[in-house]
């Protein structure tokens, strides 16, 4: 399961399981429309709000989890899904000239920026802000601020007493809506591996426009003794006694599993397993006191490239080199624009080959290249960026 992290909770609850994406299905359908949503889709998006934004050369495709790469599943290795999806997709959208934005489960070419957007996204199961983020980038204009805000706010009185109420009851309370429930055996074992007990209510995704009730911080004070997790769709809000340290597992787990995760999908056990497990690595076993590789420096190898690699393209232009130089910029742009999009996703398939790799085969360098990748994923804005973002990740791969 990929958001486990070492934690090998009871499979008594697991999803149903997702169908395959038809690839062939899904490029008859493009060639004669804009956006193909296929079956199996879980995510909500706003079709008009996406439609209203693409220009005529952006098709868009919304196509279920793909499950995570194992045998038994749609694709048993990352290679699969490459070789099946990606690679036949972009040939179709190359051979047509168009750029293709392509959705699968939570995931796309644009990220959430900060962790308001990644629980916007996450608790409301919402890929309209993302999406918009892709067209706009694809037709050349400012991408602005695309994630709607909802409201937070506290539970009412009547609602704390009501979900306090059925967390004293049972500290496992799965919502009627929710679809992968968290298991009791689960508690038991994250309980039996850590030490800590926990009240855990796992609530169905919200509908947009729906205010995020921050439940976690009022049901801690209910129960001082326990560690409180509330999930909302694919968010998990984590309450309790050295709440920084909660705070900073959360965060850990779900920026580690977020590419993993949004693209294969999971289950709130795998969740609340790999957030328990980061509380007691930080809380208990002090992770950060082990020497860092001698043979690898992250932070070295982001300065090294950070001056000339993460910044837009400079050009050097001589008095004479002005004619004409407005026709050669915006054909400069249109080809770095290509570049960078085949470049990013590349880098983005390896980065989560990386991860998914590491689940199985941990070594630390393996782990400092999958950790550097991420962050330089993040700063790169050219193609030449990009690959050596992929390259980073490749070093990885081989050493495991």
């Amino acid at each position: 399961m990929i958001d486990l992290l070492g934690l090998l909770l009871a499979p008594a609850q697991r999803p149903a399981h997702v169908p395959r994406l038809d690839v062939p299905a899904a490029i008859k359908v493009l060639e004669t429309q804009q956006v193909y949503q296929a079956p199996g889709v879980v995510v909500n998006i706003d079709m008009a709000k996406v439609s209203a934004e693409l220009s005529a050369d952006t098709k868009v495709l919304i196509a279920p989890f793909t499950e995570p790469f194992k045998d038994g599943n749609n694709y048993p290795k990352y290679d699969d899904h490459l070789n099946q999806v990606h690679q036949p997709l972009k040939a179709w959208a190359d051979s047509r000239k168009v750029r293709l934005i392509t959705v699968e489960g939570l995931s796309t070419s644009y990220g959430p920026a900060d962790l308001t957007e990644l629980r916007e996204i996450a608790a409301y199961m919402d890929i309209t802000g993302p999406v918009l983020s892709a067209a706009r980038n694809a037709k050349g204009v400012p991408v602005g601020d695309t994630v709607p805000h909802y409201q937070v706010v506290a539970p009412t009185a009547a609602q704390l007493a009501d979900m306090a109420g059925k967390l004293r009851q049972d500290p496992v309370y799965n919502a009627p809506g929710r679809d992968d429930k968290f298991p009791a055996e689960s508690w038991q074992l994250v309980k039996d591996k850590t030490g800590f007990t926990m009240r855990v209510a796992a609530l169905p995704p919200l509908k947009p426009g729906e205010p995020f009730v921050d439940y976690a911080p009022a049901l801690a004070k209910e129960f001082p003794d326990d560690i409180v997790l509330v999930a909302q769709g694919y968010w998990v809000e984590i309450a309790g006694k050295d709440q920084e340290l909660l705070s900073s597992a959360r965060n850990y787990a779900s920026g580690r599993y977020e590419m993993g995760t949004f693209q294969q999908g999971g289950t709130i056990d795998g969740r609340v397993g790999s957030i328990m497990l980061r509380f007691h690595d930080l809380s208990r076993r002090k992770p950060f006191g082990r020497p860092q590789p001698q043979t690898y420096d992250p932070q070295t190898t982001i300065t090294k490239y950070t001056p000339w690699a993460w910044g837009a393209s400079a050009l050097v232009l001589g008095g004479g080199a002005l004619a004409g130089f407005g026709l050669r910029r915006r054909r400069q742009h249109q080809v770095e624009r290509a570049a960078m999009h085949k470049a990013k996703a590349e880098a983005y398939a390896k980065i989560s080959e990386l991860g998914t790799a590491l689940l199985d085969h941990q070594t630390p360098e393996a782990a400092e290249r999958y950790s550097t990748a991420r962050d330089m994923f993040e700063q790169a804005e050219t193609a030449v960026a990009m690959a050596e973002v992929e390259r980073i990740a490749d070093e990885g791969l081989e050493l495991l």
